[in-house]
């Protein structure tokens, strides 16, 4: 049995967190696209599942994870999705705090790229939008929708520089 949602979320945490809960419920996932998920009817609390920014891993980084017994369900763009059995044990995929602080860093920069774009896209459209009358308003319609997506990833900034912020923290609490 396959069950398909349909749920866009802004915070990872809280979309691996979501995920999880699917899979307590005995909901393992089976593929995930943009806020589209595929889940299979299985197990009850068989899986943790993580998910990962994976800007630029090599293929040795997906072969090394195969051989820890962590198995990539969905890779879609620059997003991956693991799971590990849980009686295995716990799986975290950052195990030290410094590797965690440049992994946001690496998210954020490709975030503020994607809000740069968006917000020159937006203001693109919206100026010719001003121009013409059957034309203007599909392309101030297209500038809403830039404009929309920068508000969204700015929240997804906002959100990892503070993850970051509260991480530096506690490195310099843990060091010193």
């Amino acid at each position: 049995m396959k069950k398909r949602i349909y749920r866009f979320f802004i915070d990872y945490e809280k979309e691996e967190q979501w995920v999880n809960e699917m899979a307590d419920r005995g909901w393992n996932l089976k593929k995930s696209v943009v806020g589209y998920f595929v889940f299979e009817k299985g197990t009850p609390s068989q899986y943790i599942y993580r998910n990962e920014f994976v800007n630029r891993k090599s293929k040795d980084y997906f072969e090394f994870l195969d051989t820890m017994n962590i198995e990539c369900v969905a890779k879609f763009g620059c997003w991956a999705y693991y799971r590990k059995l849980k009686s295995e044990g716990p799986f975290e995929i950052f195990t030290d705090t410094t590797s965690k602080i440049n992994y946001i860093k690496s998210m954020n920069r490709m975030f503020i790229l994607l809000f740069l774009l968006n917000i020159l896209a937006g203001i693109y459209n919206f100026s010719i939008g001003s121009s013409g009358p059957s034309v203007g308003l599909l392309n101030a319609s297209v500038g809403c929708f830039n404009f929309l997506v920068a508000v969204m990833v700015s929240i997804s900034i906002a959100k990892n520089q503070s993850r970051k912020n509260g991480l530096k923290q506690d490195l310099h609490i843990f060091e010193g």
